[in-house]
């Protein structure tokens, strides 16, 4: 994520349109312009130089801990109006500050470094907190479908397509591409099937490995005028 955040970026400097969709990006842009405006680097689209600088100056590893530290206090960022396949319609609000501080308390309560599988992690929240995100346990005020149906998911019954899908999408998300988990799946390509907690979640910390950023990456530019830019160049 960090390393397209800093793509973004330079084209938000530069004024280039940036598509939403591109084989080029592994985030979507629209949740890294969210992202990016919740850390204050953009105002709009417009980046803001100062605060740029001292982000693009930062090691990977303090730069990727305070976008993980604005994403979890942020109260703008709403993880649920992001799930792929979800349209949320109406004047309705939901609390994604308090939503995302429950589920990584629950998070937090599970030991660190080892695999845990999503879907019975899924189904204690279902058990054991069903409201996490519900004030009053409201199952019936939202209008959420699914992308190319007219039938809200409305009711306790549909828990699993709209409250298990936000902690399906928080853990293989934000929690992912921040660096604080760890995914697996049954197949190559394959959904997510397990987990494991990189860090301490409830403490924004990630324990990152010091050579998984290691920025001593050199552009390189060939004879034929091709410029290498590997991943690990300084972003500076």
């Amino acid at each position: 994520m960090l390393d397209d955040a800093t793509t973004l970026l330079a084209a938000l400097r530069m004024g280039w349109q940036t598509p939403q969709h591109s084989e080029n990006w592994r985030h979507p842009v629209a949740i890294l312009t969210d992202l990016l405006s919740t850390a204050r680097l953009i105002t709009d689209t417009t980046p803001q130089a100062e605060l740029v600088k001292s982000f693009l100056e930062m090691p990977r590893r303090a730069a990727l801990s305070m976008l993980a530290g604005a994403w979890q206090e942020s109260e703008s960022f709403n993880e649920l109006r992001q799930i792929p396949g979800l349209v949320c319609e109406g004047e309705w609000t939901n609390s994604p500050l308090i939503t995302r501080h429950s589920l990584l308390n629950l998070l937090a309560t599970i030991p660190h470094n080892q695999w845990w599988s999503l879907p019975a992690f899924i189904r204690a929240v279902k058990e054991n907190n069903p409201d996490f995100q519900r004030p009053a346990g409201d199952y019936d005020s939202w209008f959420i479908r699914r992308a190319g149906s007219e039938t809200y998911l409305r009711g306790f019954e549909h828990w699993d397509e709209v409250d298990g899908a936000l902690i399906r999408y928080l853990v293989t998300g934000p929690l992912f591409w921040l660096g604080m988990t760890d995914l697996a799946s049954a197949e190559d390509g394959g959904l997510a099937t397990a987990f494991r907690i990189k860090s301490n979640v409830e403490g924004q910390m990630s324990d990152f490995r010091p050579s998984t950023f290691n920025e001593k990456g050199k552009l390189t530019v060939t004879s034929d005028g091709k410029i290498n830019v590997p991943r690990l160049v300084p972003r500076a």
